[in-house]
């Protein structure tokens, strides 16, 4: 064999054994260790990335780890998010799960229709793994909550938080989720949207918490504009709004409201107080908003629970037809 041939040999012998270094070559396992969780930052780049790696001995040498990924194009390609990297992978491996979605953890949170803040703090402690009192905090911060768009009027976010379901692939903080929540509230309820509230007179705080009060009463989606067209009636005559869930929310109660605390006087009491609460008293989705910037034309002022399970009520024009209806769903309720 000639020495070019010799040489030629040993130079593909070298180079395979190079790939297999930098692509292929398993880095360092670990006997019953479980996968370490990372953290890829937007924007971070493979040096970045690789010096996290090392520092879990997840791979053997960042220089490899740093030239695997620039011949594979990778720098431009890793997804910010929180992956779970176990022992025992190649350069190869490991670089896979960071450029795409498919071994990232995804966090997932679901706040209802009409959930007030500290319900909202709740479900971000136990589903995202947030401090509930430092989210509390957040939301209530006049100066940041105005800088992102929530009308001057309103002295925390409540109302401004839409309700939805939130995904993740990087950890939040309660100022990225406040952020987030208010900004599909703008998203969904646009300014085009709010245009209707003009010729109601209303501003866009009177508006929230008009649909907030209508979101906390109405239990079946087609009564929801009746609901609003009631509260409208009232407002109108200057008839105070006798509204169970604002007296409930004004004294931070979460069982049912009895014939006393109507009597307790606070801002939210609408048994005492003429008009609209000071603000929302929950978060209300966008049916309960369409519904506020439409409601029903009808000549009903009051209305009562059916008390037959069905979460409907009777709408009245009148207080003796109001007191009929009362007793009927006096019999409801026993029957």
């Amino acid at each position: 064999m000639s020495k070019f041939f010799k040489f030629a040999a040993f130079l593909a012998i070298f180079l395979l054994s190079i790939v297999y270094l930098v692509f292929f070559l398993k880095n360092p396992a670990k006997e019953n260790a479980k996968e370490i969780f990372i953290i890829v930052p937007k924007g971070a780049s493979a040096a970045s990335v690789g010096d996290s790696l090392a520092k879990y001995d997840l791979i053997r040498s960042k220089l490899t780890f740093k030239f695997a990924a620039r011949i594979l194009g990778t720098g431009s390609r890793l997804q910010p998010g929180s992956y779970r990297i176990a022992y025992g992978l190649s350069n190869t491996d490991i670089i896979t799960r960071l450029t795409g979605t498919e071994f990232s953890i995804l966090f997932e949170a679901t706040f209802p229709e009409g959930s007030h803040i500290r319900r909202i703090a709740s479900i971000a402690k136990d589903k995202l793994g947030l401090d509930s009192a430092l989210f509390v905090k957040v939301a209530s911060d006049t100066a940041f909550i105005h800088s992102l768009g929530v009308p001057r009027e309103a002295k925390t976010a409540e109302g401004y938080l839409f309700p939805d379901t939130y995904r993740f692939y990087l950890m939040m903080t309660p100022q990225e989720l406040v952020k987030r929540m208010i900004a599909r509230w703008k998203e969904v309820i646009p300014d085009s949207l709010l245009q209707r509230r003009k010729a109601l007179n209303l501003s866009v705080h009177e508006l929230m918490t008009l649909a907030s009060v209508v979101e906390a009463e109405a239990r079946l989606p087609e009564e929801r504009d009746t609901i609003a067209g009631v509260y409208w009636n009232r407002l109108k005559i200057g008839m105070k709004l006798d509204a169970d869930p604002t007296v409930q929310y004004g004294l931070g109660l979460s069982r049912p409201i009895t014939h006393n605390d109507l009597f307790k006087e606070n801002p939210y009491n609408t048994y005492l107080n003429v008009g609209l609460p000071p603000g929302p008293i929950c978060n209300p989705g966008k049916p309960a908003i369409i519904a506020a910037l439409n409601p029903a034309h009808h000549d009903k002022i009051y209305f009562v629970a059916r008390g037959d399970g069905s979460g409907g009520h009777y709408f009245s024009h009148s207080e003796a037809e109001q007191e009929r209806m009362i007793q009927r769903s006096n019999k409801n309720e026993r029957e």
